[in-house]
């Protein structure tokens, strides 16, 4: 019975367990915070002691770039102070240029130039004769034979004007094909000037417009190609209008657009000579350094001059590339004020970098030095050991916390179900001693006053005891058989006599009368090797629940028969049901249902517990099948006797 003395017990049991262990997870979180919030700073720490030092390197670096580039810049400088005739540097091309010409060395440096000195011509007047016949009479004919006279002379100005103005004459006058000897014979005289123009360039350009006309397209493709290199090759001396004009025209010629890193190059230093070349028109006197982005290619310039000449230094930034190697392991470049990559990698890779503006730097350019690798990586190792560190003890915090949490939660879900236990045992033995306690005392003071009285009050002593009896004698089974000392004796037995009779037994209880057990037996069933009265309990268990969980039906059914080759003992009832979550938790010990409890449905817990620990015992299987208002399904699978 449960006293008051018990349940204080027992509360007591259950508060201070929860007081213990919300100390110990108290303590047990703080002590994890603790560890995480170190282990956290340690890393920060680290981490910033980590990027100072790749700053510092970093810083080094740039230094080491910025040497290396007033070095190659002033080894370059050297140069304009130098002889006339010393020696360029690779990439570089030194240029003198006065009002009366331009000095380039090397001499194919550049595409044009900024000022071109004019050539000796012959008079106009020499052809004067012809030309009188060409434009006023429209003779092309007549006009070709007085120019060829003309190029017998032996003055090289007369002469090549006049091959110019013959073969013209013979293209006009429909004799294409004579006119491109002549221009052969034209472009053997070199640098003579025709027209401002050099003899080679005028005969090249006037033989593709004749085989252009003429439609000969092969031979056009490599007369055109031949003026292309010509003009790539800084072949002439020409001036910027020409030299574009030019191009074009051969660029048309030849159907496309041939370009190439040297010529962009070439194209680059010469723009730059145009823009030093009208500062030195507006100045005539000066030096100094000047960084220069022309068609997208950065040129760097250098320049001392006078009144009368301009000597300049032009170069390719990527000359002074070198110095940019200086970096060591990390990465460098260059950018201009309007952010565009000079020199080096277009973009930087790393986080951690350093930059030098030129007003701290004296350059024309800002320099970005940046560390290829991640500032941390070699973090890495150390940063791992001691994060491990740290997560391994406050993993084994959070274990040893979540194991005692559980630990705690079984002993107070085993407290609490120890206390139902009580509890319901104590209801069970408390109605049969008070029936018992009762008659015993009417018995004892003879106050019944008949025979019939008597008989039917010693019946239900006996019934009375027997119910003490089986519920005793299923404590200490169930007691045995969680020590593991119940052994069952297994033997030949007859499943439809043995279950018949435990039906009989049972119907002829009082709890049972109102319930019609309808049993099925199927007809040849095979003999088990079982303990008669262990099963027969384990039935007995799954009759009286089905009578207690459903007292609103009087039908109870019972089935002995064989399935899959396995006896089969099925007891359903027309209860409840039970939920879905409960149907495993129902076979532990101690464990009712939410059913029992809201019906009051009286009971030790142990009963289900018990006929599963029998059924294993006998290598069997019990299933249970429910649904929520239609009733439960309990099935014992046993395997049939094999004869040797």
């Amino acid at each position: 019975m449960l006293t008051p003395t018990l349940i204080i017990a027992v509360v007591k049991t259950l508060f201070s367990t929860r007081k213990v262990q919300a100390l110990f997870l108290a303590v047990a979180l703080l002590f994890s915070g603790a560890l995480s919030w170190l282990g956290w700073r340690l890393l920060l720490q680290d981490r910033a002691l980590a990027r100072q030092r790749r700053l510092e390197q970093l810083d080094a670096a740039a230094d080491r770039v910025i040497a290396a580039m007033y070095l190659q810049l002033g080894e370059l400088e050297e140069v304009l102070a130098g002889p006339q005739h010393g020696p360029v540097p690779a990439e570089a091309v030194l240029v003198r240029a006065r009002l009366d010409g331009v000095v380039v060395r090397p001499p194919d440096g550049l595409l044009y130039l900024p000022v071109v000195p004019a050539g000796v011509e012959a008079p106009p007047s020499i052809f004067a004769e012809g030309e009188a016949l060409e434009f006023q009479n429209n003779d092309p004919a007549a006009a070709a034979v007085a120019f060829r006279r003309l190029t017998h002379f032996t003055d090289p100005a007369i002469r090549a004007g006049a091959l110019v103005r013959l073969g013209r004459n013979l293209a006009k006058c429909g004799r294409a094909p004579e006119a491109l000897p002549v221009f052969d014979e034209l472009a053997l005289m070199g640098l003579t000037p025709v027209g401002g123009l050099p003899a080679e360039l005028v005969a090249l350009e006037a033989k593709c417009s004749v085989l252009d006309k003429l439609g000969h397209r092969s031979a056009l493709q490599m007369e055109a190609q031949l003026l292309y290199e010509r003009l790539t090759g800084s072949r002439w001396p020409l001036s910027r209008a020409s030299y574009e004009f030019k191009m074009e025209e051969a660029r048309g010629w030849l159907g496309h657009a041939p370009a190439s890193h040297q010529l962009e190059k070439k194209a680059a230093l010469s723009a730059a000579l145009q823009v030093l070349w009208a500062d030195w028109l507006r100045e005539r006197a000066g030096k100094g350094r000047r960084f220069l982005t022309l068609d997208g290619f950065p040129v760097l310039a250098a320049w001392i001059s006078s009144p009368n000449e301009l000597t300049t230094l032009l170069t390719p930034v990527e000359v002074i590339d070198s110095a940019l190697r200086e970096s060591g392991d990390f990465q460098a470049r260059l950018i201009d004020a309007e952010g565009r990559n000079v020199l080096g990698p277009h973009e930087l890779v790393g986080a951690t970098r350093v930059e030098r503006a030129p007003a701290s730097t004296r350059l024309p350019w800002t320099l970005q030095v940046a560390a290829q690798d991640d500032a941390f990586a070699g973090l890495a190792g150390r940063q791992l050991i001691l994060a491990s560190g740290f997560a391994l003890l406050v993993g084994l915090l959070g274990a040893a916390s979540f194991l005692a949490a559980r630990a705690t939660s079984r002993e107070l879900a085993v407290a609490r179900l120890q206390a139902d236990f009580v509890s319901a045992v104590s209801h069970e033995f408390r109605s049969p001693l008070s029936s018992i306690c009762q008659i015993a005392e009417l018995l004892n003071e003879d106050r019944l006053p008949s025979d019939e009285q008597r008989r039917r009050s010693f019946a239900i002593l006996g019934q009375e005891s027997a119910r003490l009896r089986r519920l005793v004698e299923g404590l200490l089974d169930f007691a045995r058989m969680e020590a593991g000392v119940e052994r069952y004796r297994l033997e030949p037995l007859a499943p439809g006599e043995m279950v018949r009779s435990v039906v009989e037994e049972f119907e002829a209880q009082p709890s049972s009368r109102s319930h019609q057990v309808q049993l099925s037996i199927s007809p040849g069933l095979p003999e088990v090797d079982a303990d008669r009265e262990a099963l027969g309990r384990a039935v007995w268990n799954l009759l009286d629940n089905a009578v207690k969980y459903s007292p609103e039906s009087t039908a109870v059914r019972a089935e002995v028969t064989m399935e899959d080759g396995r006896l089969t003992i099925r007891v359903r009832d027309e209860g409840p049901g039970i939920p879905v979550l409960e149907q495993e938790e129902i076979f532990r010990k101690f464990v009712r249902g939410s059913q029992a409890k809201t019906r009051g449905v009286k009971g030790t817990g142990i009963g289900l517990a018990m006929v599963r620990h029998i059924v294993e015992g006998h290598r069997g299987e019990i299933r249970l099948q429910s649904e929520l208002g239609r009733g439960s399904t309990f099935t014992i699978l046993l395997p049939v006797r094999r004869f040797p």
